[in-house]
């Protein structure tokens, strides 16, 4: 074998070595099976980081570490931020919307 195969194997076997000791570290800190799991984000002004939550939320969904659901709580959105709200609610059928003022009452269900 000449040096270039060599390298080109250690990389592979490098490669590989680390995707399964990260697939050995997810399934470690993996969290358990827990049914009623919520996660509230709250939402103020326009929401424009409500999306970018959501979507970490849903890979992780993808990945099988969440299995719970997503509440957007109004903590002083706009109209704007509201809408957006909504609009993120419908997209994901795991994500609800708690208006402001209602959050106990609201997980309390």
């Amino acid at each position: 074998m000449g040096p270039v195969t060599e390298a080109i194997l250690a990389l592979l076997c490098a490669v590989g070595a680390a995707a399964l000791l990260w697939l050995l570290f997810g399934w470690l800190v993996r969290p358990a099976s827990v049914h009623n799991l919520w996660i509230v984000i709250p939402g103020r002004g326009n929401g424009n980081l409500l999306e970018a939550a959501l979507r970490q939320l849903a890979w992780l969904r993808r990945a099988g570490l969440f299995r719970g659901e997503a509440v957007i709580w109004d903590a002083g959105l706009t109209p704007e931020g509201r809408e957006l709200a909504l609009r993120l609610s419908l997209r994901w059928s795991w994500v609800t919307c708690c208006p402001s003022g209602a959050l106990e009452e609201w997980l309390g269900r």
